[in-house]
């Protein structure tokens, strides 16, 4: 019988319980029954799973639970009683890495975990999934909502292949389930089958009935799968490489993973490279730009200038996926709502592929996306040593603030800027920044700089041995909240340019650039403008 007529029906019976209710008590449930059920059978009649509100995480809004909750409790009774009476295993191996199986449970992970499993492919819309569970026990996870008796639409398909696929290069083994296994789960293997050995529809179907003798598709299943049979569906599917620095943010790819290849997966092929100590980033990425058009930089902010270090001065497009400690480019590129949903942001940015040349600095022969600073910023990251940003994050950078302005070290330099006679200074803080975002306070003597406009913007801070170095910060602050462009009267002087010089007498200077303290004799920065194809919102 349809499914749709079913729940007609139950609309119709719980309509007739409110109407024959008295007691209060009762109208409140049998109403709360009655639209519980006009939700289910609307979703079916209008063939919309997401009215179940339903992650790719798998799990259902608590409001949309709470709502639903009399319909959701008889489906997890009916779950529950159909797989204690099934007549096949819950779960069943199809081959080396593919599994079917039904509706799981928390109580079920031990057995994935036995059959070493670690991913789970969820092809239902009606109920919840392991979620919390699985992210617990670190498993990859994506549910693509699809009701009961129906079939996944055709950028479902697509979707699944790709991030089995991607599970796969990962080397995990996945499961494809559903609630009782025999008929969206049974569609999406098929589909997999056709896809991977290029079996006829026929041939499909025969390969998991054989070992799963409960699957079967209705009329509408088999004509949709009939409909896909002779179709290489990932043909056009563009690849996309990953530059993966694991250990970026104490390992926040690990943490984001799995959220980073499901929503990639929509659009992408994925290809992983994972970098190591001694890797040479910008030279892998050198060897990706051959044969891609896009690269994408997942790490902190020095991973992504090493990435983007090999793609300036060309047609192939950076994306980043922020992991790092700052992700200040996130900050800048995307907005400050990467303070709070940094991964979303990236990805959307990644999948939608709208693209803005920005600028870049050239130091000495180093990249830089942000900027080179001498004096407190330089101070600010040493101190901040990676112990301390793994335990602490930012702070360990407000912290390292504090030691560095507390300290107050001076340094004399001679600085040359464009054509100018170079100028001896004795400076506690010197940045050049290309873009950096309201919170590095040190690039900020002329306002937040401009990405795009093809200049340097310089931020110094002169040592005065009359005024406190938080007397400076007070009047950078002003400054630039006053966006100013031009030269000031305090310690505090801003000024664009196109190319620095820079020096120490008799001693080597030591400074950062985006993040990453180096050394050398003479440092020599210059813009180059509009050198960068860079992924944006």
């Amino acid at each position: 019988m349809n499914v749709t007529f079913i729940y007609l029906l139950l609309v119709v019976a719980a309509s007739g319980l409110v109407y024959v209710s008295k007691h209060p008590l009762f109208i409140f449930a049998s109403s709360w029954i009655l639209l519980s059920v006009l939700i289910v059978f609307s979703a079916y009649l209008f063939e919309k799973p997401n009215f179940f509100r339903k992650r790719a995480t798998g799990q259902i809004p608590v409001v949309i639970k709470l709502v639903l909750l009399p319909y959701l409790l008889c489906a997890q009774l009916y779950n529950a009683w159909q797989r204690y009476k099934d007549s096949v295993p819950a779960l069943q191996q199809v081959e080396d890495k593919m599994f079917i199986a039904c509706r799981l449970f928390p109580s079920d992970i031990p057995m994935l975990k036995a059959n070493n499993i670690d991913a789970i492919l969820d092809v239902t819309a009606e109920f919840d999934g392991l979620n919390w569970s699985a992210e617990q026990e670190g498993l990859y996870y994506l549910n693509l909502p699809v009701l009961d008796h129906q079939s996944p639409t055709r950028s479902q398909i697509v979707h699944a292949l790709r991030w089995i696929e991607a599970m796969h290069t990962l080397n995990k083994k996945v499961v494809i389930h559903c609630a009782l296994g025999r008929g969206r789960s049974v569609f999406l293997l098929c589909a997999y089958l056709l896809y991977k050995h290029k079996l006829s529809t026929q041939g499909a179907l025969d390969r998991v009935k054989e070992l799963r003798q409960t699957a079967r598709l209705n009329r509408s299943q088999k004509k949709r799968l009939n409909a896909i049979a002779h179709v290489d569906l990932l043909a056009k599917t563009e690849t996309l490489p990953m530059v993966i620095n694991p250990v970026s943010g104490s390992g926040k790819w690990y943490q984001y993973d799995n959220q980073v290849i499901g929503y990639l997966t929509q659009r992408f092929l994925l290809e992983f490279h994972f970098t190591e100590k001694d890797t040479n980033v910008s030279a892998l990425a050198l060897r990706l730009k051959r044969n891609h058009n896009k690269v994408i930089a997942c790490g902190g902010d020095g991973t992504v200038t090493a990435v983007a270090h090999a793609l300036v001065n060309s047609d192939c497009h950076l994306g980043f996926i922020p992991l790092g400690t700052a992700n200040a480019l996130a900050h800048v590129l995307l907005g400050v709502q990467t303070k709070l949903e940094p991964i979303t942001l990236a990805c959307e940015a990644i999948v939608k592929g709208k693209t803005q040349q920005i600028d870049t600095i050239q130091c000495n022969e180093h990249t830089a996306l942000l900027l080179v600073a001498f004096g407190f910023e330089e101070q600010m990251i040493s101190f901040a040593n990676r112990e301390e940003k793994n335990q602490g994050g930012q702070f360990a950078y407000i912290s390292g603030f504090i030691n560095a302005v507390s300290e107050s070290k001076s340094q004399n330099v001679c600085i040359a800027v464009d054509q100018q006679n170079p100028k001896e200074l004795n400076v506690n803080s010197l940045v050049i920044a290309n873009a950096a975002p309201f919170s590095t306070l040190l690039a900020q003597g002329g306002g937040e700089p401009n990405y795009q406009d093809g200049q340097l913007d310089i931020t110094l801070i002169e040592h005065d041995e009359n005024s406190s170095p938080a007397f400076s910060l007070a009047q950078l602050v002003f400054n630039g909240l006053e966006g100013k462009k031009k030269h000031s009267e305090n310690n505090v002087n801003h000024a664009l340019c196109k190319r620095v010089c820079l020096h120490q007498h008799g001693d080597t200077v030591r400074y950062s650039i985006d993040g990453e303290i180096k050394t050398c004799e003479t440092l020599t920065i210059e813009i180059k403008e509009k050198s960068l194809w860079i992924m944006t919102k």
